[in-house]
């Protein structure tokens, strides 16, 4: 089988030597491969890029022992996805400038405000909407999304550390949607933190403190992989077209429409997360 996209963090972990993994599940749309903690998946035709995923053109993978090295991956049965001449897609979000600072901002209100999230009260500062799976943790949701406004707010490291605390792997499902919130935060404020103002060390501790090492003891193999990669601003392909500061009104639109299509929540988290992260990061102007 041919690949016709790959990301180019599967190609640098594969080029480490992945080895030996197992599939972790199969559907329509999308095949999981645990590579050792990092998960490759496999995606079908009409699937948003993944910054972990290989776009393919089927994904009827059967459970088993796969088998991975720089140039294919070896499935059960012994067919391989190889990529040769297959595209390379970066999916690190352009990081955006100070000079972006003010489209930026008219962008994060003109999401929030398609998706019905604007806050009732003129000029507050905009809160996290609850995600619908992290509702069932009660508190310790509402918690989890109070320290995250604090943390992009003020740019505190332990409000972010506290907001990871309670939001890891609170939810249901391969990517619980407390994570969908943390990962789309992290990967915005990788993206646009020198548009904020907010310098680099600073920065790199604070994101640290959001997605901490030990991210891979809690939650999922899945959830883990993107989280970390959303640390580097690495994210899912809609994101990019979503907050990028020349992309005209139907783009975004568009954009937005293929989130909120994407998985039973998992878009719209992103998009109601990475909107809102983007709102505090730079503040009224």
């Amino acid at each position: 089988m041919v690949a016709e996209v790959v990301a180019t963090p599967v190609l640098e972990r594969l080029r480490r030597g992945a080895g030996a993994g197992v599939v972790r599940g199969a559907t329509a749309r999308a095949a999981y491969l645990d590579l050792g903690g990092f998960v490759v998946a496999l995606t079908a035709p009409g699937v948003p890029l993944m910054p972990n995923g290989i776009a393919v053109p089927r994904t009827d993978v059967a459970d088993g022992a796969v088998r991975a090295g720089p140039e294919a991956i070896v499935l059960p049965g012994g067919e391989a996805v190889s990529w040769d001449g297959a595209a390379r897609w970066d999916p690190t979000l352009r990081r955006a400038a100070p000079e972006d600072a003010s489209a930026l901002r008219a962008r994060a209100a003109a999401v929030l405000d398609a998706l019905g999230l604007v806050d009732a009260q003129a000029g507050a500062a905009p809160a996290f909407a609850a995600p619908d799976a992290a509702g069932a943790g009660g508190e310790r949701a509402r918690a989890g999304l109070e320290h995250l406004r604090r943390a992009l707010a003020d740019r505190h490291d332990g409000a972010a550390a506290r907001a990871a605390e309670r939001l890891l792997g609170l939810g249901g499902g391969l990517t619980p949607e407390g994570d969908d919130v943390l990962a789309a935060t992290a990967a915005v404020a990788a993206a646009a933190g020198d548009a904020a103002g907010f310098a680099a060390p600073d920065r790199a501790r604070w994101l640290d403190a959001l997605v901490p090492d030990d991210v891979a003891t809690r939650t999922t193999a899945l959830s883990a992989t993107l989280l970390a990669l959303a640390r580097e601003g690495r994210i899912v392909e809609p994101v990019h077209r979503l907050l990028d500061p020349a992309a005209g009104d139907a783009a975004w639109r568009a954009a937005l429409a293929t989130l909120a299509a994407t998985g039973a929540s998992t878009g719209r988290a992103y998009a109601a997360a990475a909107a809102t992260a983007l709102a505090l990061l730079l503040g009224p102007g």
